[in-house]
């Protein structure tokens, strides 16, 4: 079996996990969620907005920074987008540990001292 199959068989098992179907689940729950969409769309543009400014040398106003704020604010008590937050965390932090398995099998002495 080559190399290029067992990474789709590996693939074929990651979604068949736990972190993944849950990141799927919660990912749809966003989607029908015009409210958590927009208050992402909204914070993304001034996120860009503020960077944009200080990228320039000019000092974001006190009205985007507070804006900013009271968004990330309305966010963090958003339960679809705590829960999409938590899942992402989740998956990454086990793909992470994918990915240490993987170069373990690249490297096996490497963790050996």
């Amino acid at each position: 079996m080559s190399v290029i199959e067992k990474a789709k068989e590996l693939g074929i098992e990651i979604s068949k996990t736990e972190q993944y179907q849950e990141l799927e689940r919660v990912s749809e729950n966003m989607q029908a969620d015009p409210e958590a969409n927009q208050m992402i769309k909204e914070v993304q543009e001034l996120q860009q907005q503020i960077q944009f400014a200080q990228q320039s040398g000019v000092q974001p106003s006190e009205e985007q920074i507070q804006q900013f704020n009271d968004l990330k604010g309305k966010m963090d008590t958003n339960l679809t987008i705590q829960a999409y937050a938590k899942a992402q965390n989740d998956f990454s932090q086990f793909m992470q540990e994918v990915n240490s398995a993987i170069s373990e099998g690249i490297n096996p002495d490497a963790n050996k001292e």
